[in-house]
Parts: structure tokens; C-alpha cells; sequence
């Protein structure tokens, strides 16, 4: 995909309505990897057990060679030689904080005639299926559900947002994605959350980095209700907390929301991306907030619990249904979770209005904002 083709398609029945893309066999020649991280090492895994040679990799960080293959930085000439020789670039960089019409860009100006991003790969080869990224058949959502959203939602932005995600995933363009605002996460402009005396659940507290940016931007607590199962991220949040002290009622679990009342084993990394993984290094406890506080009556809930938030919104039916409160909800985590938890929000909150907001890039930290008409 060239870095020139980022024209996004305005409206929904002109990309619903344009053939499914096919994808183009990697060239015999040697490639060129940007992204000297671990999808970078992981995608030269791929290529080499599929028979594909790897010339170097680019990366801003030049740090000699990984597995026998030269790490270069941009401006090497060696990269300008590779571009003027027909070298496919492959951009190997899979994460929430690179802009990926950037990365294209760059590569695009230093000559490279084809260049091929992770979305795309991922239709040739098997790279790890993280996050949302899957084959196109899986990102893509059945039509009647694509037209149910975007009439759903209640903005133009969020509209567009849609649309943009929805080019993105059809036709493997990351850098169709572009209505990205980072530093709004969780009371994001043109959204009317409630910013006074809020009763908030933190589904994913991670180290408290929520309450401490909501509390910054001049948002007040009657209560606060903290769910975090990584020990070392229960840690930092429970100083952190300390450390605002936003109201009275503090309630810290160090537990993970979910369905019923059950112990799972979770992997255990210290950061953002700990979840519920089979293989994992610790068992936690996983509660459903309607059993464990039943008469909190939040005003505000967010989900973010890598995967599980389908499981803890079919558990706090009678908690939305006698509070109505506010939600924000991460549906980046699966592939279908772009439509299907509208749809269950749809059912178990239906007197709300719903906004997309895109807060980084890559189609990470895509949410779903639900307001009760109330507010």
C-alpha cells in the first residue's frame, strides 16, 4: 500500500459497496523490515519459515543487527541502494503510539516503490493474532451491522471514525485511520459525560492513570470503585490513589471483572496489556460487579479488561438497569467487538446515545462512549 493512497472514502455505501481487496504475493527479492522491536523479530521469523530473505532492518534506534540482519537507520544509504533496487518495505510495528501514514511516508520519500503494513501481512502470513488484527473475513463486520452502528451513533465524528475504521480493516490501510485524538481519553470533547460528584467503577485500573487524568481535568468523586488484578499494577494504583485521595469512598480490587463469581489464570506483565491468558503465571479472582456491589448505583463505568467486556457487561445488568450510568467501553480488543458490543450495550442501556472516539493509533483505544439521555 503507498503512503499517497490515503483517500478515505466518504461515505458508508461506497465502502460497503467496493470488492473485498486481494492481497499481492510478497516479491522473491530480499525485504526491508522497519521496526526492530518484537513484532520486527517476530515477522522475520514468518518470512524466513516462509522461504522469504530479509536484506536489513530500519529502525531510528540503528543497533547493529538482530539474528544476522543489519539494523539501519533511515538515512542510511545502504536503505536509499535497498529502495532504488525494487525492495518491498514491510513495516513491522504494531502499536498504539506510531502513526502509521508517518512510517509510510517515509518510506514512500526514500524510494520504496511497494510498501506492505502489518494489516496487510497479516493476510499472507500468520503473525500473532493481537488485539484486533485477524484475517479480513474476521475484522470485517456483516453489512447490516456496519449500517446499524453508523446510524446509531450520534455524531459526525463519530461517524466518521466508523468509516475510517471500517476502510481500514476492509482494505488494510492503518493509515485510513486519522480522526485520532490522544489526549482526551475518557472525557473526550463533544461527548457530555458528567464531571461532578461522579460514583465511577475503574474496570482496568491499571495504576490509577484514569482517576489521576480525570481528577486533573477538574473532574470530582463521590466514589470510586478500582478493579485491577496484575499485583504490580494493584500496587502502583493503590499509591496513586492514596496520593489523590479524590473522595471518601474508595473501594480497590484486586480482582478482574468478569462473569460470575470464577479464578482464571492471567498473565502477569506489570503493564496495560496483563489479561486472562491459559497460559498464565498467576491465578486471580474474577467478580461480577452486580454480586460484589450491588448498591454502589455507579454514574460512570469504564471497561477496559482486554477482552472480558462482554462478560462484565452481561454481569451488571441490574446495575445498569436501576443506575443507567455513563460507559465507556474499549472495543478494540477482539475483532468483533467493534460491532457486537454496541449491540450489547444497545440492549442493556437503549435510552443512551453512543460516540466512537479514536485515541491512538493503529485502531488501538477505539471506544465506545454510551450517555444515558438522562444526562
Amino acid at each position: 500500500m503507498m503512503a499517497s493512497d490515503t483517500t478515505v472514502t466518504d461515505t458508508l455505501e461506497e465502502i460497503l459497496g467496493l470488492p473485498p481487496r486481494l492481497a499481492e504475493p510478497l516479491d522473491a527479492r530480499p525485504l526491508v523490515l522497519y521496526g526492530a522491536g518484537g513484532k520486527g523479530r517476530e515477522v522475520l521469523r514468518l518470512l524466513r519459515e516462509a522461504d522469504h530473505e530479509v536484506a536489513a532492518f530500519i529502525d531510528r534506534r540503528a543497533i547493529g543487527t538482530i539474528d544476522g540482519v543489519p539494523v539501519h537507520s533511515p538515512d542510511h544509504r545502504l536503505v536509499a541502494d535497498l529502495a532504488r533496487g525494487g525492495t518491498t518495505a514491510i513495516v513491522s510495528v504494531f502499536n498504539p503510539h506510531a502513526d502509521p501514514l508517518e512510517i509510510s511516508q517515509l518510506l514512500s520519500d526514500s524510494g520504496f516503490s511497494r510498501v506492505v503494513g502489518m494489516v496487510e501481512l497479516r493476510q499472507m502470513l500468520p503473525v500473532s493474532e493481537s488485539y484486533w488484527l485477524a484475517r479480513e473475513p474476521e475484522m470485517a463486520p456483516p453489512v447490516e451491522e456496519a449500517r446499524w452502528l453508523h446510524g446509531r451513533v450520534s455524531d459526525e465524528l463519530s461517524r466518521s471514525v466508523l468509516r475510517q475504521a471500517l476502510r481500514l480493516r476492509k482494505f488494510w490501510k492503518p493509515e485510513s485511520l486519522r480522526d485520532v485524538v490522544t489526549f482526551d481519553q475518557y472525557l473526550p470533547a463533544g461527548v457530555p459525560l458528567i464531571r461532578e460528584e461522579i460514583r465511577f467503577v475503574d474496570g482496568g485500573a491499571f495504576d490509577g492513570d484514569t482517576l489521576e487524568f480525570l481528577s486533573s481535568h477538574g473532574c470530582t468523586f463521590q466514589a470510586f470503585a478500582a478493579f485491577e488484578p496484575d499485583p504490580s499494577n494493584f500496587a502502583m494504583l493503590r499509591r496513586r490513589v492514596n496520593d489523590i485521595s479524590p473522595c471518601r469512598e474508595v473501594s480497590l480490587w484486586p480482582c478482574g471483572l468478569g462473569r460470575g463469581l470464577d479464578q482464571v489464570r492471567f498473565r502477569s506483565v506489570g503493564n496495560s496489556a496483563s489479561k486472562i491468558d491459559d497460559g498464565g503465571d498467576v491465578v486471580v479472582q474474577i467478580v461480577a460487579l452486580d454480586e460484589v456491589m450491588p448498591g454502589f448505583h455507579p454514574t460512570y463505568v469504564k471497561l477496559d479488561i482486554e477482552g472480558a467486556e462482554a462478560a462484565a457487561l452481561e454481569d451488571m445488568t441490574k446495575t445498569l438497569a436501576e443506575s443507567a450510568p455513563a460507559l465507556a467501553v474499549c472495543l478494540y480488543h477482539k475483532p468483533p467487538d467493534l460491532w457486537e458490543l454496541p449491540r450489547l450495550v444497545d440492549r442493556l442501556l437503549p435510552n443512551s446515545r453512543f460516540y466512537l472516539r479514536a485515541h491512538a493509533w493503529n485502531h488501538f483505544e477505539l471506544l465506545l462512549y454510551a450517555v444515558p439521555n438522562k444526562l
